[in-house]
């Protein structure tokens, strides 16, 4: 993983070099104001790359390189699938974003948070999904509260190797709430919380479903990734940390498709209510899908998940290393 974050670390630093820091974004209510792709990449050190496809704007750098395709809401950053809150239109001086991508996707991406040299990230809590009275998807025999509470002692061993704490919400078969986990981790004063899943898909096709997906809470006055009408939630507490929240799911999913075989599903958006009540940057990681085959195989692998652990692992400690970066 270190020449990945370096090729990161590379491309953020040139972003940076080629304009001032940006302030602090001010919420918008809606996809309100759009602005130019080409401007916003300039500003950033991006320059626009001829693309075969049309409709599709592909804007690089020497380490770093964004698409976006026209009346399209997906994202491709630095290898790793976003999903924008609202699709890219087309306008008069070409292709334009909304000003809450802008705030809540892209400018984190190009230009990180950093923290305080008085506040590192020392203390990680990682939460198994499901557990006790509550299996999770349930795949024969198989029960996912199982694979989620030992993936998490795997992600817990490899980060205390790296010298950080770890807090479980569990560490047997016992039943935490939804509530409970988001306040176990404000009492241990963690710096971050990753709640661990595996998914299932049931429906039409549901051996071809699969893949990784990493969420991060859903920005203010959007929708979330598979929200399938158009109900935009308002502001959460726990949405301060959009920056930081965007950036932590990014780097473990890029993490992830860089030390797994998962399919790339995207880094996506969802309120969660988990990630609702944190009072710290988080996200939620599913692992691959009990329905299909090959993802199933990885899960109940001990050697499949012990890739997964050091992916999410080497995901939450190059997020470590760059937003302590001292320029």
């Amino acid at each position: 993983m270190a020449r990945f974050l370096f090729l990161f670390l590379f491309g953020m630093m040139a972003a940076m070099a080629a304009g001032r820091r940006a302030p602090a974004p001010r919420p918008v209510s809606d996809e309100g104001r759009h602005s130019s792709l080409v401007a916003w990449g300039r500003r950033h050190g991006l320059q626009p790359a001829p693309s075969r496809r049309a409709g599709e704007l592909q804007l690089t750098n020497a380490a770093l390189q964004v698409t976006l395709k026209a009346d399209s809401r997906a994202l491709v950053f630095d290898g790793v699938e976003h999903r924008l809150a609202f699709p890219v239109r087309r306008g008069s001086d070409g292709l334009e974003i909304s000003a809450r991508d802008v705030q809540a996707t892209l400018d984190p991406l190009v230009n990180p948070p950093r923290r305080p040299a008085s506040r590192p990230v020392n203390v990680v809590a990682i939460n198994a999904g499901h557990g006790g009275k509550d299996p999770g998807n349930t795949e024969g025999r198989r029960q996912e509260k199982q694979y989620t509470l030992l993936l998490a002692g795997q992600v817990r061993r490899n980060l205390e190797r790296a010298g950080l704490r770890v807090v479980l919400t569990r560490a047997a078969d016992t039943f935490v709430s939804l509530d409970d986990r988001p306040a176990m981790a404000a009492r241990a004063s963690a710096d971050l919380f990753v709640s661990l899943h595996f998914n299932a898909f049931d429906g039409p096709g549901s051996r071809d479903v699969a893949g990784a997906e990493t969420y991060c809470l859903t920005p203010a006055g959007a929708s979330s990734t598979n929200d399938s009408g158009n109900h935009r939630g308002g502001w959460l507490p726990a949405n301060r940390f959009d920056r930081d929240n965007i950036l932590l799911a990014h780097l473990v999913q890029r993490a992830i498709l860089g030390g797994t075989d998962l399919n790339d599903r995207g880094v996506r958006r969802a309120r969660f209510k988990e990630l609702t009540l944190l009072s710290m940057p988080g996200i939620l990681v599913e692992g691959g899908y009990m329905t299909h085959p090959q993802d199933a195989a990885s899960i109940y692998s001990p050697k499949g998940r012990a890739a997964l652990a050091r992916a999410i692992s080497d995901g939450i400690l190059d997020y470590k290393r760059l937003v302590e970066r001292r320029e």
